[in-house]
């Protein structure tokens, strides 16, 4: 397969011309320097079709994230998808496999059987990003035999590059909005995005207008809120009903420990 994303980006080639390499979770592994503790034990009925976003900071809704996706690993049985092969689009350079490894581990999954049915690409640049979804994306699905796609932390890098103008911005944005609603529609996948804003981020009004155009396209959204005067925080999981997103869920003062572990298997 052609254009899949190389681990280091050589600066002086073009992205767009430079062929890419993909890989499997396992082989990443070796190679992260980091770890994050955690898992969830609140969930929500997953279909191959749906298409569900996390909503909060970037640590808690990656956590999630990471739960939701090794929960589809599980056999069909035990809430699991078939025959489940996940790709990840890291967008946030965010992916933890340790948190990977540490959810299986506690569901009782094979580690390395696993792991190798996670594909991962990383993209450095919004265009990049953008290239890759429009361009790349669907032949990945078709050649892997994908059924999950998870895109972590989809507008950190239009939030961290100074040199990409509002107006660019817009554009892409809205052309990232137009291929996702494209795939959770012709492709029967299940689509899992987080949108992340850390505590001290204080988005502007035209990048929330933007994180909107995104939402739009969900059918299903969890939402974790931060407690201002404590440490707690609240899991909000909703369904769009005749265009209107609809509580089916509340979990409401919720420590760490909560979040962290996996209960209830």
């Amino acid at each position: 397969m052609s254009k899949l994303i190389e681990e280091k980006l050589d600066t002086a080639v073009p992205s767009q011309h430079k062929p890419l390499m993909l890989k499997t979770a396992y082989d990443y592994l070796n190679r992260l320097l980091f770890t994050v503790n955690g898992t969830s034990q609140k969930t929500m009925e997953l279909l191959s079709s749906d298409a569900v976003i996390i909503l909060g900071s970037s640590g808690l809704t990656n956590i999630m994230l990471t739960k939701l996706a090794v929960h589809c690993l599980m056999p069909k049985k035990y809430g699991g998808f078939r025959n489940s092969k996940i790709f990840i689009l890291d967008a946030g350079n965010c992916t933890d496999l340790y948190q990977f490894v540490d959810f299986m581990k506690q569901y009782g999954l094979n580690t390395k059987k696993n792991l190798k049915k996670i594909m991962i690409s990383r993209v450095f640049t919004v265009y990049q990003l953008t290239h890759f979804l429009k361009y790349e994306l669907f032949k990945t699905i078709s050649e892997h035999k994908i059924n999950i796609v998870i895109i972590p932390d989809l507008l950190e890098m239009f939030l961290q590059d100074p040199e990409v103008n509002v107006d660019e911005v817009r554009f892409l944005v809205t052309e990232i909005a137009q291929i996702l609603k494209e795939l959770s529609i012709k492709s029967k996948v299940l689509l899992i995005i987080s949108l992340s804003v850390n505590d001290n981020d204080k988005p502007s009004a035209s990048i929330l207008k933007l994180g909107n155009t995104i939402l739009e396209i969900f059918n299903k959204r969890i939402e974790i809120d931060k407690n201002k005067t404590n440490d707690k925080f609240r899991i909000l999981i909703q369904e769009k009903q005749g265009g209107d997103y609809v509580t089916v869920k509340k979990c409401l003062s919720l420590s760490a420990e909560d979040l962290l572990t996996v209960t209830g298997r």
